[in-house]
């Protein structure tokens, strides 16, 4: 039994233009959500880039009602301007670069050409050839951006995105070079190509609006991830975070029999720092040391703010761990500090301990710290953890 789908026009368009509307209400959900985080651009461009789309296609069905001023050259304009909101929306987002001019042009000449097509040169195949050059356009630009956001954190929504891109602006050359090639004999088949581009415009709309959705909710998850983990003063791995690595990094040691080395580090008299220059002061030592140490580690070691004026350094493997304490304590005191024109010192005492595979994170951190507490008996030392 042969079955036979006939798609009305109308009907295509109008379900792909709810499609539009309720994918804007998803889009505008998320804008009210996150509407007080300013670094958050471009969700309200998404939003209308939605609405313009959804508008464009709902004008299209009053053909027979208004004028085709508005059916034609209109709905047009405005299918191809969500296209070019979205680009801009994108651009914003991720903070490229990008050219509303180029945009406003795009707009502008195909809007244009359809004006001319419709009034002066009345083709229907010749203004099909024009909204999809402008489309093609469009296309070719979002797909620029989005290739440029892959290399970002946000990679697996940006692939999202691109691949129904490529595919749209796929169909949209194919559709162009047919029509070039072998101009429409009747109106049955311009039908059916309204049908087809309708119903991909249907499928591509999932991938460009939960694309950037999901875009935004990975940048949420990373911005979330950065406060939890992000020392807020000096910008390297709290407490938290610091901890999280240890524990990784002693089972890394236990698994292949291997040692790391720890260093706990106070910065020595730092209470008499707030309390003689004031807090800023203090505050502005705390990032000073903090930066040292970061220039001073290589790329698979960490340090993080333990808490107060207390940092620790993990360095996985073997090392020379009094001897790499004593870099670190030499270049803090060498180190420059000043409160306006006034300059003062600044020492750290620093406790090692080298772990062991066998090792507990609380053996580690209790030798470390009694270590420490070695070393601030006199200040600016460094006393290494005596293990059995």
């Amino acid at each position: 039994m042969q079955v036979l789908f006939q798609f009305d026009v109308r009907t295509v368009a109008l379900f792909v233009a709810t499609t539009f509307f309720v994918q804007a209400t998803a889009i505008g959900a998320q804008a009210f959500l996150i509407k007080d985080l300013k670094q958050y651009r471009g969700v309200g461009a998404a939003l209308l880039a939605n609405l313009c789309v959804a508008v464009g296609l709902m004008l299209r069905l009053f053909a027979d009602q208004l004028p085709g001023f508005v059916t034609t050259i209109l709905s047009n304009t405005l299918l191809l301007t969500g296209s070019g909101l979205f680009y801009i929306a994108l651009s914003q987002f991720t903070g490229f670069i990008y050219s509303k001019l180029a945009v406003l042009g795009v707009i502008v000449a195909t809007a244009s050409f359809l004006t001319y097509f419709t009034y002066s040169d009345d083709d229907i195949e010749k203004r099909v050839i024009t909204l999809s050059l402008g489309s093609i356009t469009m296309v070719f630009l979002l797909i620029n951006q989005i290739w440029r956001t892959r290399r970002t954190s946000l990679q697996f929504s940006a692939n999202l995105m691109l691949v129904s891109f490529v595919i749209h602006g796929t169909f949209l050359i194919v559709r162009t070079v047919s029509l070039i090639l072998n101009p429409i004999q009747d109106t049955s088949s311009l039908t059916q190509m309204q049908s087809a581009t309708y119903l991909l415009s249907f499928a591509i709309s999932f991938f460009w609006s939960m694309g950037f959705i999901l875009m935004v909710s990975q940048r949420l998850r990373n911005d979330l991830m950065e406060v939890a983990t992000t020392d807020v003063l000096t910008r390297i791995p709290n407490r938290r975070a610091t901890q999280s690595f240890l524990e990784k990094e002693l089972s890394r040691a236990q698994r292949n029999k291997d040692e790391f080395t720890v260093l706990l580090i106070d910065i020595d008299d730092f209470k008499h720092v707030n309390d003689r220059w004031g807090h800023a002061v203090g505050d502005e030592v705390l990032v000073k040391i903090a930066s040292i140490f970061q220039s001073m580690i290589r790329k698979q070691d960490l340090v993080g703010r333990w808490g107060g004026e207390e940092f620790l350094i993990i360095v996985p493997g073997p090392c020379d761990a009094k001897a790499l304490a004593e870099r670190v304590r030499c270049e803090i005191a060498r180190a420059k500090f000043s409160s306006g024109a006034v300059p003062f010192g600044i020492t750290v005492s620093i406790g090692v301990a080298c772990a062991r595979s066998t090792d507990q994170m609380d053996e580690i951190l209790k030798a470390a710290d009694h270590a420490l507490y070695q070393s601030k008996r006199t200040k600016n030392a460094v006393s290494l953890a005596e293990r059995e």
